[in-house]
């Protein structure tokens, strides 16, 4: 694998020297939030300041030690910015060079300042008013904590009444890629989905090949069967009008195949072609923390991470993994070597807590070559 891994990267980086940029344009819907990204603290030293736990388990056993008893819990907020799946992963297609237009929950009446600190390639359209998480960050796993609040009134009779029809049409057209993140925490997103459906994508203006639609479903733990079966059947009629990407880290593969009553006692290949089978989907992909796999109806592919023991921050790995692969399939790579700028993407980022630019992940895969 790793020797696949160098001859990939090597051709890789002669492509991007020859041509860093997808020439293309994205928009992206709906989720925007203030991510607050804290350590919890495990006990303090006099000398050196606090000591944080450093494992999820380690956590969740202090919690249970607490039965019958009360206490309080200490934090040290590491870095406070913008967040939410399609703001992470609008503001990593833009330092990549694509223009992105992201429709979302930016603040009401007027956009918050917070997001204005995103890259000059995504210009921002507000929809709704927006929320906090908080994200309890270990070396190994993450626990994002919030209220939903607006998140659960957003509907597509509000963004139809916000933006306008002819708007949203506008900002519809001539794009590449298409992306709906995070169905799973806004409460109407199957609905703003059919609203788009049937009143938008009749009337784009379109330009050049089918262009992609990749979505990302998140944590659906708290969804449905029935739920999960009709948000499928949707991308179904997506791909009337795109080229339709399922993206999915390992747990939410395994809640949507419990979904259809699939299999996960089997080998990654014969999993994800099971899921794909029930998907709806032209490529379905699963993104995980040592590998990454991929398959499209006819080819299957898997590549290993650019795995980090001590990562700077872990929210939004994910949505940088989608970001790199849109990326990737836009500059027309082949799937395998698609996996890897994504793992690339998504290794720079949860090492230094931004988003690469080209140049940027030319670099990381450079450096990495070496440690394959």
């Amino acid at each position: 694998m790793n020797e696949r891994i160098i001859n990939a990267v090597a051709d890789i980086v002669i492509k991007l020297n020859q041509n860093k940029t997808a020439n293309a344009k994205a928009v992206l819907g709906f989720d925007a939030c203030i991510d607050n990204i804290v350590n919890v603290v495990k006990h303090c030293r006099d000398d050196s300041g606090p000591v944080y736990f450093s494992g999820s388990k380690e956590f969740g056993e202090f919690l249970i030690d607490l039965e019958n008893r009360s206490s309080g819990v200490e934090y040290r907020t590491k870095i406070s910015k913008p967040g939410g799946n399609m703001v992470i992963m609008a503001n990593a297609l833009g330092n990549l060079g694509i223009s992105t237009d992201c429709i979302g929950t930016f603040g009401l009446p007027e956009i918050l300042p917070v997001f204005r600190n995103m890259s000059d390639n995504c210009n921002v359209y507000t929809v709704g008013d927006t929320i906090t998480a908080t994200a309890l960050e270990f070396n190994d796993s993450k626990v994002i904590m919030f209220d939903p609040g607006p998140y659960d009134t957003l509907s597509w009779e509000g963004i139809r009444n916000i933006l306008g029809i002819e708007r949203i049409i506008h900002l519809f057209s001539s794009k590449q890629l298409v992306s709906f993140l995070n169905w799973s925490e806004i409460k109407n997103t199957s609905q703003i989905w059919e609203g788009i459906l049937y009143e938008i994508l009749p009337c784009v203006v379109k330009a050049g090949p089918k262009p992609y639609f990749l979505t990302d479903f998140s944590d659906c733990s708290r969804r449905s069967k029935k739920e999960i079966q009709f948000a499928i059947s949707l991308l179904g009629r997506f791909r009337d009008y795109f080229k339709v990407l399922l993206s999915l880290n390992g747990n939410e593969a395994k809640l949507i195949a419990a979904a259809f009553d699939l299999s996960i006692d089997c080998s990654d290949e014969k999993f994800i072609k099971s899921v794909f089978g029930a998907a709806n989907s032209d490529i379905v992909i699963i993104h995980r923390t040592g590998d990454a796999l991929v398959f499209d109806g006819m080819t299957f592919e898997k590549c290993g991470t650019f795995y980090c023991k001590e990562p700077k921050i872990l929210t939004g790995g994910g949505d940088n993994f989608n970001a790199g692969f849109c990326y990737s399939v836009l500059c027309n790579f082949d799937l395998f070597k698609s996996l890897v700028i994504a793992n690339a993407v998504s290794g720079y980022y949860v090492r230094t807590a931004i988003s690469p630019d080209v140049e940027n992940l030319i670099d990381f895969l450079k450096q990495n070559l070496k440690n394959l």
